[in-house]
């Protein structure tokens, strides 16, 4: 195509996920399964209100005025970094504010991998790591979550660099998660490798996690030279701030030095990139997670059980008229089992036409249980297998 980079994907960009979505609402019979976003009982996007009114005490001008740097607010790092790490990484770690977890992974890839790089993620994951790839001409390799040897065996075929996306805990769209042994047997691997490696953990949904989600964490204290851990999270499900498009990427390995040179790095991206993040945003989630925690962690904890109730009555039900799901821990979605695509396409289409609107994924059906209310969800499954 003229005037556009050589190589460039001209293929026309649909995406699927914002027309389901749309069409979903402008349905008034509609069971909306379709968004990433928690909504509360009555059907409305959940705020934490100690968020939004920490948000009114912010002036006009500092809400006009740009951030401190491209990396963002100082205080603003420090701060989601501890909240995000919680006292679990003693080794030598960096940071720095992005827009939303998508621009902390497409930070981690960009700064770390040249055209033609293998990049490793799951077989049934989250669209944006294949659209990520592609504009930066990466060969995607993927792996079956559920399967460990699987993920090291794919680890082993990589010629050169490693780099590992792993979306864990409430993994998009599947709710697993790997276990503590599991984590330790794959970054024991990655340390064996002898050459570089890089692990990126997508943890956005990680605070909707239960029992003890973040202990993974201790393993990253002990690390071969070689490897760089790099934490992709997202203030957009933490805080219920989606829209105001703030994260962080965190960095960890045993050098200091190299770790100084890399934010350099993704500061430099960032300029070039998005220039200047959301200021108003970094002050207000600074001022909650240093004045306002304990009443933030309350509304989080209310959040994750509301959400919690959903999924423990889906799943009984599922169970209860034999609908097949992925295996589940925690998490936003649940993702009922196709055998193929072509039947995945006809039954999502069979789904919109009896009002139930979901995302489609590879070999799966994605429901979004995180905005459909308890009273909607009982009863969901059977519907659904009816129609199956």
């Amino acid at each position: 195509m003229r005037f556009v980079k050589e190589n460039e994907n001209t293929n026309r960009y649909v995406d699927n996920i914002f027309s389901v979505v749309n069409a979903a609402k402008a349905d008034p019979k509609a069971i909306n399964a379709t968004a990433g976003c928690l909504y509360d009982e009555e059907g409305k996007l959940l705020t934490f209100q100690c968020v939004y009114d920490t948000e009114k005490t912010i002036t006009p001008i500092q809400r006009a005025s740009y951030a401190a740097s491209p990396a963002g607010n100082p205080d603003y790092v420090e701060l989601v970094s501890d909240f995000v790490l919680d006292g679990r990484v003693k080794n030598h770690h960096g940071a720095i504010a992005t827009a939303g977890g998508t621009g902390a992974i497409y930070t981690a890839i960009k700064t770390c991998l040249s055209d033609g790089d293998t990049i490793l993620y799951p077989q049934i994951a989250w669209g944006n790591y294949k659209v990520i790839a592609d504009e930066n001409n990466l060969h995607p390799l993927t792996y079956d979550i559920y399967d460990l040897n699987d993920i090291l065996n794919k680890i082993d075929s990589v010629e050169g660099k490693v780099f590992l996306i792993v979306n864990s805990p409430c993994e998009n769209p599947l709710g697993c998660a790997l276990s503590f042994e599991e984590w330790k047997v794959l970054v024991d691997k990655l340390n064996s490798l002898k050459k570089e490696a890089i692990l990126l953990c997508d943890i956005a949904y990680i605070d909707y996690a239960h029992n003890d989600p973040k202990k993974f964490f201790e393993l990253f204290n002990d690390l071969s030279d070689d490897v760089l851990v790099l934490i992709a999270a997202s203030c957009s499900k933490a805080f219920s701030y989606y829209g105001q498009r703030l994260g962080a990427l965190i960095a960890v390995n045993n050098d200091p030095e190299f770790l100084d040179h890399y934010i350099n790095l993704c500061s430099r991206l960032a300029r070039a990139t998005w220039s200047n993040l959301n200021n108003a945003g970094m002050r207000n989630i600074a001022m909650v997670l240093k004045d306002h925690r304990e009443e933030y962690m309350n509304e989080l904890n209310d959040a994750k059980e509301m959400l919690k109730k959903r999924t423990d009555l889906f799943l009984a039900q599922a169970g209860e008229c034999g609908l097949e799901l992925y295996r589940f821990n925690d998490g936003f979605f649940v993702t009922v089992k196709m055998n193929d695509n072509e039947s995945r396409d006809a039954f999502h289409k069979r789904l919109i036409d009896h009002h139930i609107y979901t995302i489609k994924v590879n070999k799966g059906i994605r429901l979004g249980l995180c905005s459909v209310p308890l009273k909607t969800v009982d009863g969901l499954a059977a519907k659904i297998k009816e129609l199956m």
